[in-house]
């Protein structure tokens, strides 16, 4: 079974008050394939990935700029015959909102997309579900050019496993960060993690850390120029399980 990394969250831009500052956007969650290998088609040794979660992107600390993109999350594969795509990263927060982060490819399913930023300022959107694969992370909140904060997006879950574990929740504005994404255990899929909320004064609130394994990173909040905005958090690293029968 191969999980691919998610993806990391974006940063939420700084920028002056009466403009609009957009929230970080959500990491991609990675894709999950499965397959059932003869031993006879493989040979020794058989070369292996474990792809690793993506960065977050780090807060802004410069007025008047837009928000650092994450990074993706790393592939996982077992040489030719098994692989799962990572999670795009979330982009920066901008005054235009900020673009989600991709999706990762897998045989059995594809990763949540992340959530976007919005081109208002307004709240993040949330990271999407998956089927049975990495969930996606929530963009961070944004604040508008009429000086409102608004809260982060949630993370998204997995569709096909019934009671399964919770997202990361939203980050409220002016008060709080993104929740880290969760572990489904037993099937080792992350959720994804929530986006920080948007502050109108000091330093804004971060993404939260997507779910081991696969899940994407939260998006970081938006801030007004003064103080850092909120950096994105990172996706939620990979996974090979192999299991012979004799």
């Amino acid at each position: 079974m191969c999980i691919a990394g998610g993806g990391g969250g974006g940063a939420g831009r700084r920028g002056g008050a009466g403009s609009v500052r957009s929230g970080g956007a959500g990491g991609g969650g990675g894709g999950m394939s499965f397959a059932t290998l003869n031993v006879t088609v493989l040979s020794s040794p058989v070369s292996y990935t474990n792809g690793t979660g993506g960065g977050g992107g780090a807060a802004q600390t410069v007025n008047d700029t837009n928000g650092t993109n994450g990074t993706a999350g790393g592939n996982t594969n077992f040489g030719s015959h098994v692989f799962a795509t990572g999670g795009g990263g979330g982009s920066g927060g901008t005054n235009a909102g900020a673009t989600t982060g991709a999706n990762g490819t897998g045989l059995i399913s594809s990763g949540g997309l992340g959530g976007a930023g919005s081109a208002t300022g307004g709240l993040g959107g949330n990271g999407s579900t998956a089927n049975y694969a990495g969930g996606g992370g929530g963009a961070g909140g944004g604040i508008s050019a009429a000086n409102a904060a608004s809260n982060g997006g949630s993370g998204g879950t997995i569709v096909f496993i019934t009671g399964g574990a919770a997202a990361g929740t939203a980050g409220v504005a002016d008060a709080s960060a993104g929740g880290n994404g969760s572990t489904n255990t037993g099937t080792y899929l992350g959720t994804g993690a929530g986006g920080g909320g948007g502050r109108i004064a000091g330093t804004s609130y971060a993404g939260g850390t997507g779910g081991s394994y696969g899940g994407g990173g939260g998006g970081g909040g938006a801030s007004t120029n003064g103080g850092n905005s909120g950096a994105g958090g990172s996706g939620g690293p990979g996974m090979l399980l192999i299991i012979a029968y004799f």
